[in-house]
């Protein structure tokens, strides 16, 4: 449980700098290049992405970081799929999963079940512990990993100041685990994500809106456990190292439990935003099928 719970709280730190470009500072060279050309700056486009991140806006992030067409796409199958009336069945398949964190007992219940995992994990969290931390300098200093040389001198970067909080982090607290469900269920409940029909109604802007509040809320879980995600994106900055018609290649860094973790990042340009190469061929393909489709 412990190791999970280390993985995922990682997970959700590395995605800051490693997954894609997301918060950043516009530099110099990158805005005056945009100025002689028609490219957009990339850095001011992620600049936008790290505000709506912060105010925790999920309506107007989703759209931004997403194609117009391709948000048009989604409003339309988002409105088609309500054409398919609901059952009964499916109105209470959806309210006993909703319960669970919507029930004026959710948090107890949760519990109920968490509590045997975590004694149950308690005894095996320093061998758990080890084995993680065993793994991350294997991947850090085998040449045999999948990590470029680059990632590996970022992990190295990171693994003290990892080994320190997950050292100094009780992730098996059961005091610290009803904390956070409890800002999850509350957020839940102040979401008024139990009346599917309700939810089923709204336009889509209106429907991710709902999960506004949750974002929150996981934000200020994940803080229990000694990880900041609005600190670690205010560290984020970048460089913008090329920048040529519809590609550029930018670098960032985010601090990560005080060490520097620095990536670089290819993008393509895709109906005039910028993305990573991967999700700017999958937004290809998915606009190539639309059409032909």
């Amino acid at each position: 449980m412990k190791q999970k719970l280390l993985s995922i709280a990682l997970v959700a730190a590395g995605a800051l700098a490693a997954s894609s470009p997301f918060w950043a500072e516009p530099t110099q060279a990158a805005s005056a290049y945009s100025a002689s050309t028609n490219a957009p700056d990339p850095a001011r486009q992620i600049q936008d992405w790290a505000r709506l991140f912060r105010t925790g806006n999920v309506p107007a992030l989703a759209r931004a970081v997403v194609p117009e067409s391709r948000w048009d796409q989604l409003v339309a199958a988002y409105e088609l799929q309500k054409l398919h009336p609901l059952s009964e069945r499916d109105r209470a398949q959806y309210a006993e999963k909703i319960s669970r964190l919507t029930a004026p007992d959710a948090v107890e219940q949760l519990m109920v079940e968490i509590e045997p995992k975590l004694e149950e994990a308690r005894p095996q969290a320093p061998g758990a512990l080890m084995m993680g931390m065993g793994a991350l300098q294997l991947a850090a200093t085998s040449p045999e990993s999948e990590l470029t040389d680059e990632q590996r001198q970022a992990l190295q970067n990171a693994i003290p100041g990892i080994q320190d909080w997950a050292n100094r982090t009780d992730f098996l607290d059961s005091t610290t685990m009803r904390q956070a469900l409890g800002l999850i269920t509350e957020a839940a409940r102040r979401a008024r994500l139990d009346n599917l029909d309700e939810i089923r109604g709204l336009p889509l802007e209106a429907a991710l809106d709902r999960a506004s509040t949750m974002l929150a809320a996981a934000k200020q879980a994940t803080r229990l456990y000694g990880l900041d995600l609005d600190q670690i994106a205010d560290s984020l900055t970048v460089d913008v190292l090329e920048m040529h018609g519809e590609s550029a290649r930018v670098r960032t860094t985010i601090v990560l439990f005080d060490a520097p973790v620095s990536f670089e990042h290819d993008l393509e340009l895709v109906e005039g935003r910028w993305y990573g190469k991967e999700a700017a061929r999958h937004l290809r393909e998915a606009s190539r099928f639309s059409v032909e489709g």
